[in-house]
């Protein structure tokens, strides 16, 4: 009876010899009991991670009141994004279900949030990428906590060239306008939180927090994944 539960782990091992899993960041093979990325890699990514002192970002955003993130963006964690967002690789947003776990459960007032918004993409930039990665870290908060994410009440009116293309003062005058509220009755008096992947100057965050605020967001919090260094 006992190799009856060695099953499923030769099962396993006959799909990974038809078909190979190789390593998100590093292209090296898997091994058997690895997932996603192989162990040095994973040594690499936690590396990366905040200790829960270093998670509050102190960029001051003059519409937000708060903002954090869990990892810093270098190293293993710009390679899985890179995969994650040029890739269509939305499997791997699964190594960071522990981290936001260990995240809410340490801030437990955000249970008390009335919802979770998502930084929108644009409507061609969504097709392209065929999923909204902040979207699908919202939805994570959201089975974490149990607030209800707010689609599509945050949306953007207009196509941006990439951020990463630019400096801070262009990022600012690229994303003037850039978003709207569709229906502002269901954010005015209340509590939010904006959710993002990758924080780097934070004009994306401000010009998404100022236009919640315009349309009567009463409290407007942010969580980033990531974080560029010195922010």
């Amino acid at each position: 009876m006992a190799f009856l539960g060695t099953l499923p782990l030769y099962g396993e091992a006959f799909l990974r010899l038809l078909f190979p899993s190789l390593c998100a960041a590093c292209d090296n093979l898997l091994e058997l009991k690895e997932r996603g990325l192989c162990s040095p890699c994973k040594a690499g990514l936690d590396h990366c991670r905040f200790q829960a002192h270093e998670e509050k970002i102190r960029t001051s955003l003059p519409h937000t009141d708060e903002g954090w993130s869990l990892f810093r963006y270098e190293e293993r964690v710009k390679d899985l994004f890179h995969q994650i967002k040029f890739k269509r690789r939305r499997d791997l947003l699964h190594l960071f279900n522990e981290p936001l776990h260990h995240f809410l459960a340490g801030h437990s007032e955000l249970e008390r949030l009335d919802g979770v918004i998502p930084v929108p993409l644009d409507a061609g930039r969504r097709l392209e990428r065929e999923f909204n990665q902040s979207g699908l870290l919202a939805d994570k908060i959201s089975k974490i906590t149990g607030v209800t994410v707010r689609r599509n009440v945050l949306l953007k009116r207009r196509s941006t060239p990439a951020q990463s293309l630019l400096g801070r003062e262009g990022r600012e005058i690229n994303l003037k306008g850039a978003f709207r509220v569709s229906n502002p009755h269901r954010i005015r008096g209340r509590w939010v939180l904006l959710v993002d992947d990758i924080f780097t100057t934070g004009a994306t965050v401000e010009e998404a927090a100022r236009t919640l605020r315009e349309a009567g967001a009463a409290r407007v919090s942010y969580l980033a994944l990531a974080r560029a260094l010195g922010r």
